[in-house]
């Protein structure tokens, strides 16, 4: 197992309950854990590293022990939230090698009452690679509908979210520079 730096490990796990839903642990049977495969742990010290990790998000409350037929974990909404923080932290929209011609318009009207999420969409879309073009709208030569969704989900405002694709834009040659295309 490579060597991880303080908390990595707890953030792999709470993105992996987040993708599965639950990771299952067998107490009696250390080789059976299913959470072991996916950071390959060579040596009991290791195994254990993990297991402290699990114990400590579940002293933390991100975590909480459900029974599916061997001890498993799920996440709780405290640690739902982490997870997807994390996630958007790390996420970045893929570029393609070869530009299919198309732009993707981002746009967004997220109400008054739900500032801090607006504030947090415009912060999350210039993260992932896109760039203002106006207040509310950004653009992206890239594919990029998971990642807005998800964005989206994270605010719990997918539906004040719009993607458009279009062929052209006015003046897309500053755009064309930005994104080196």
């Amino acid at each position: 197992m490579k060597k991880y730096n303080k908390g990595e490990i707890a953030e792999m796990i709470l993105s992996l309950i987040l993708a599965t839903g639950v990771v299952a642990v067998a107490v009696t049977m250390p080789n059976a854990v299913q959470l072991f495969k996916y950071f390959k742990p060579r040596n009991t010290p290791e195994r254990d590293r993990i297991k402290k990790s699990l114990i400590r998000l579940e002293k933390q409350g991100l975590v909480m022990r459900k029974n599916v037929g061997e001890d498993g974990f799920i996440l709780t909404t405290k640690g739902e939230e982490k997870a997807l923080r994390h996630k958007l932290e790390v996420m970045k929209i893929t570029h393609q090698d070869k530009w299919d011609g198309k732009w993707r318009i981002v746009m967004f009207d997220v109400s008054e009452n739900k500032k801090q999420a607006r504030r947090s969409i415009n912060f999350a879309l210039k993260k992932l690679g896109c760039v203002q073009y106006q207040k509310s709208v950004f653009i992206t030569p890239f594919p990029c509908k998971e990642e807005i969704d998800f964005v989206g989900r994270c605010f719990n405002v997918r539906k004040d979210i719009k993607l458009i694709l279009a062929e052209r834009i006015e003046g897309d040659d500053i755009l064309r520079k930005t994104f080196k295309i």
